[in-house]
């Protein structure tokens, strides 16, 4: 029962996200005829603020929701209102005269908004499905609930049906986009709407949408009834909190070879209740699993999984003559025996999440600021990562800001045009 509950959960929220995402351009196109189309683009910055308080709002519950689709709606509403005031401001006469305007212009019908919005969507949902996790609102998630999902059931779900939705959203703007410009090319007569325009414009995308919703919703039901009736998956879900240890000393790291042949860190415990990180009580209970009192502790970050429980990661630093007593069954293992083990996916999901994350957020310190310039004139300058140099790092593992910078610095292609687009977005944020 706990299995459906995780699955009907992840894709009631996925059915929802699409329901509310999708049902906005379906209404925008639905009602377009009424709405003035001066009117127009400031409706769709509306709407586009609306999706990210929605967005906003999500990301605050316990509970993991994915937001592509949401993503993608959001960006189109935005993109569409630039070329919606890019067909206006070149039809005023006092700016350019007529030489945009075709002979049988009409100003009171200067763009269709199906063409303009379904093209755009159509373009945004290439490019979403081109960058996979590494979109932005992909890696927002990552940075709340890990690079690698300790609760891989409904991260699975997530990752596949999110991707089914953008590959359905596609093929919904190819297939009404294409029927929408040949009719545009073949029969409009730009006059006014008549009831053949409405049925193409404005009625066709509404009844696609409508299927769109009985075909999602039959087939999470099929999905949820096959998890149901099947006792064959195996994962770990509970309710606790979990506090990990990741001990080191010097240039090695303690790890311990599980049951099921992966390997992890041997100091973990849960924790029933407590969900803000305190450096006593973490201590505390690191000396009674047997750890050395003399090793110096630090708070790293705090992780949520998709069922909710919250993951509280902390570094142990042990000096060399009590490297025998924190040994707790495990072994010492070099950075080079680490890392081959992180390739060969031998390490724990949640281990090298915590590996994953370390390591990208130090790269990113040491090269860059705050902002993603170089700290360095050297272009593509690589920092030496040294495992015995990780006590004395002074950087917030818990920012996620330099996770953002180690995907947008100033070594990556068009990063002030990426800048200035990412600060314009975050208007809709606020």
């Amino acid at each position: 029962m706990k299995q459906k509950s995780i699955v009907a959960g992840a894709l009631r929220t996925l059915f929802r996200t699409w329901a509310i995402s999708v049902g906005l351009i379906a209404l925008v196109l639905g009602i377009s005829y009424l709405v003035n189309k001066t009117i127009m683009p400031f409706v769709l910055l509306v709407l586009a603020y609306f999706i990210s308080a929605l967005m906003r709002v999500r990301g605050m519950q316990n509970r993991q929701v994915c937001m592509r689709i949401a993503w993608v709606v959001r960006t189109t509403f935005v993109i569409s209102a630039f070329v919606m005031f890019t067909l206006l401001l070149s039809h005023v006469e006092s700016l350019f005269g007529t030489r945009f305007n075709a002979p049988y212009f009409n100003p009171q019908i200067p763009y269709v908004t199906g063409l303009v919005v379904l093209t755009v969507c159509s373009v945004v949902c290439i490019y979403a499905l081109f960058m996979g996790v590494s979109l932005g609102v992909c890696r927002a998630c990552r940075r709340m609930y890990g690079e690698y999902e300790n609760d891989s059931l409904a991260s699975s779900l997530f990752n596949d049906e999110s991707e089914r939705q953008l590959r359905l959203l596609l093929w919904m703007c190819i297939g009404m986009g294409t029927t929408q410009w040949a009719y545009f090319l073949t029969f409009f007569i730009n006059v006014n709407f008549n009831s053949p325009d409405k049925f193409f414009f404005n009625f066709l995308p509404v009844a696609v949408y409508l299927l769109s919703l009985i075909f999602l919703a039959s087939r999470y039901y099929s999905i949820t009834e096959a998890f149901q009736s099947s006792a064959s998956a195996s994962t770990r879900i509970n309710g606790n909190n979990e506090l990990r240890f990741l001990v080191t000393s010097g240039d090695n790291m303690l790890l311990r070879e599980q049951g099921d042949g992966e390997w992890d860190t041997p100091y973990r415990a849960e924790i029933p209740s407590q969900s803000k990180a305190d450096d006593d009580k973490a201590r505390q209970r690191f000396e009674a699993m047997g750890g050395p009192a003399d090793a110096s502790i630090r708070y790293l970050y705090t992780n949520r999984t998709s069922g909710g429980s919250v993951m509280l990661h902390y570094a142990v630093f042990v000096p060399d003559e009590s490297k025998e007593k924190a040994l707790r069954g495990g072994k010492w293992c070099s950075l080079y025996e680490v890392d081959g083990l992180l390739n060969g996916n031998r390490l724990s999901p949640m281990l090298a999440n915590e590996l994953v994350r370390i390591h990208t957020i130090t790269m990113a310190w040491k090269t860059y600021d705050r902002r993603g310039h170089r700290l360095y004139p050297i272009k593509n300058y690589k920092p030496i990562f040294r495992l015995r140099d990780f006590k004395e790092w002074d950087v917030d593992f818990n920012d996620p800001v330099w996770l953002q910078i180690s995907v947008e610095n100033e070594d990556r292609p068009f990063f002030r045009v990426r800048r200035v687009w990412r600060k314009f977005l975050d208007i809709f944020n606020r």
